[in-house]
Formats: C-alpha cells, sequence, structure tokens
C-alpha cells in the first residue's frame, strides 16, 4: 500500500492530461454531449484542486467529499453532482490503465444516486404489461421490434449504446440458445435467455420479410431499425440513443409507468439476475460491471 501512496503522490493533473482525456472519450466512442460535460467536470475539478492549494496527487476519497461539498456552495445540481464524480472516477481509470498512475484513489468512489430516484422498485406485474403491450404494436416490425428492445433491456440489462450499436453479426443462435457479441469498452460475449433469443429471431423474420415487401434498397446490418410517421410505417435503417429512449418512455406511458428510462430497466434486469440464481461475478460478468458494489444499489430496499 505505501509503494502504491508513493506511486500516486508523483501524479499531477494538467490541462494537457484534460485535452488528452477528452480525445480518449471521444475516441471510446462517447457522445459530442458526453464528451464535452467530462471533459468539463475534470478542468473544474482541475480547478477546485489550485483553489484549494491540493496537489494532484494527494487526491483521495476526503477530496471528493470536500469537492461535492465545493459544488453544492456553488449550487450545482445532484445531477451534475453525480456526472462529476463519473467523469473524475473515468479519467482516473483511465489513467491507471494506460500505465501512467499505479493505483486508482478513486476505485471505490460511490456515485450518487440520480435526482429523480431512477432506481425505484417497478412491479412485475408492469414489466408483464410492458411486454404485452410491446406485442400488441401497432404494426407487425414495431411490435417485434419493441418486444426485442425491451427484453434486451430488461431482462439482458444492456446500456442503450451498447443496443444502438449491435448489428446482425453480434447475434448468433441455435435454436432458442442464443449469444450477443456487445461492442464498446465493456467488450464482451453474453449467453441471452431463451425469451430474448426468441424474440430476437421473431423480429429478424419479420424484418426480412418486410424488406422482401417494401424492397430495401439499403441492406440492415443495424439490428434496430427506427419508425417514422403516427402509424408507425416508415422505417428508417438504424436506431440512435433518442430514439432509445422515445421507445421506453413510449411504453411506460402505455403501460402507466411516468419517465420511465434505460437506467430503470437495467436495475429491473440486476435484479431480475439476482432472482434467477446469477452470482454477484455472473452478474458483473453479463451487465459489464467492473465492481460488485455498482450492484448494491440495485438490490438495495427503497
Amino acid at each position: 500500500m505505501v509503494l502504491i501512496l508513493q506511486k500516486v503522490l508523483m501524479f499531477a493533473i494538467d490541462s494537457t492530461k484534460i485535452s488528452d482525456f477528452r480525445t480518449h472519450l471521444s475516441a471510446s466512442g462517447k457522445q459530442k454531449a458526453t464528451v464535452e460535460c467530462y471533459s468539463r467536470d475534470m478542468s473544474n475539478f482541475l480547478e477546485f484542486l489550485e483553489a484549494m492549494a491540493i496537489h494532484s496527487g494527494d487526491v483521495g476519497l476526503s477530496t471528493l467529499e470536500e469537492y461535492k461539498a465545493w459544488l453544492i456552495n456553488r449550487n450545482s445540481k445532484p445531477n451534475s453532482i453525480r456526472r462529476a464524480v463519473i467523469a473524475i472516477r473515468m479519467f482516473f481509470r483511465w489513467q491507471e490503465e494506460s500505465g501512467k498512475l499505479h493505483g486508482n484513489p478513486f476505485e471505490e468512489a460511490i456515485v450518487p444516486a440520480h435526482e429523480n430516484n431512477a432506481l425505484r422498485e417497478i412491479p412485475d406485474e408492469k414489466i408483464d404489461l410492458m411486454l404485452n403491450l410491446a406485442r400488441a404494436g401497432e404494426t407487425a416490425l414495431k411490435s417485434a421490434r419493441d418486444l426485442a428492445l425491451l427484453l434486451l433491456f430488461c431482462r439482458e440489462g444492456l446500456k442503450s449504446t451498447e443496443i444502438v450499436a449491435l448489428t446482425w453479426t453480434s447475434f448468433f443462435a441455435a435454436g432458442e440458445s442464443g449469444r450477443l457479441s456487445i461492442a464498446g469498452d465493456k467488450a464482451r460475449t453474453i449467453g441471452l435467455e431463451a425469451q430474448t433469443t426468441v424474440a430476437i429471431k421473431a423480429y429478424r423474420l419479420v424484418l426480412q420479410e418486410d424488406a422482401r415487401t417494401r424492397l430495401y434498397l439499403t441492406p440492415v446490418s443495424q439490428m434496430l431499425v427506427s419508425f417514422k410517421g403516427a402509424d408507425a410505417r416508415a422505417v428508417q435503417f438504424g436506431i440512435t440513443r433518442h430514439g432509445l429512449k422515445f421507445a421506453i418512455y413510449e411504453l411506460g406511458i402505455a403501460a402507466e409507468i411516468p419517465q420511465l428510462n434505460a437506467e430503470q430497466l437495467r436495475h429491473v434486469a440486476m435484479s431480475h439476475k439476482l432472482s434467477i440464481g446469477f452470482t454477484p461475478d455472473m452478474v458483473m460478468n453479463h451487465l459489464g460491471l467492473r465492481r460488485v458494489g455498482n450492484i448494491s444499489k440495485h438490490v438495495a430496499p427503497f
């Protein structure tokens, strides 16, 4: 431990490292707005260290608590403080993984909960209702797509960015046994539940039939399509994070779950996996989590 602390004390944050952090975030596929926010958060953290005359090599969990109090005094909103903690953890993790830092002082930092308590429980009957609503969509294609994306969220626990990046080459199935290759900074291959595999296969068949009917001129490589128009009959190739957000919101409104979001569905998936016998390590591997501590907020009483 002494050796680690001595190495950490040699580390210093400067504007050059923050610029490199911005480049790293962009290269890892983060959205432009996310890159700007995280880079600004790190610049603000550097400003705090300079204002408090704290050497950046001397930082630790107590420094982070002081910084959070500093942000509160500057009237920062709770969700902005939450994002700042995530940005700082991500910055130091990147420095450690790139070999520029030995020992991450913020690896065990707890990320504050969303201000709107996004992880509130959703009763099982509400999840069942959403699944049934997805099955009864406006068109066969939209119905099949909604069911597949809902299961990817609430049974497999994928993040929006991971779902957006899925292509048909990411999916392999033999009977009811399916696997997905997840791209990104938490790349992994996961086994799918039978209901998810069946839903994706059914969606693929409907999409293929729709393609033959409409004589698509553009090959469909991205797994999930999106729709335009009140009747949801205009098909667009691929889906954006905003499109996923709207699809979730739409299903939530129909099931009387206001302001439903991806984080809530990820909570549902985590609780579901634990309930069917997954160990914490298995949950971590399946959802691409880095620490067991990230599971605790999903199973704590509300």
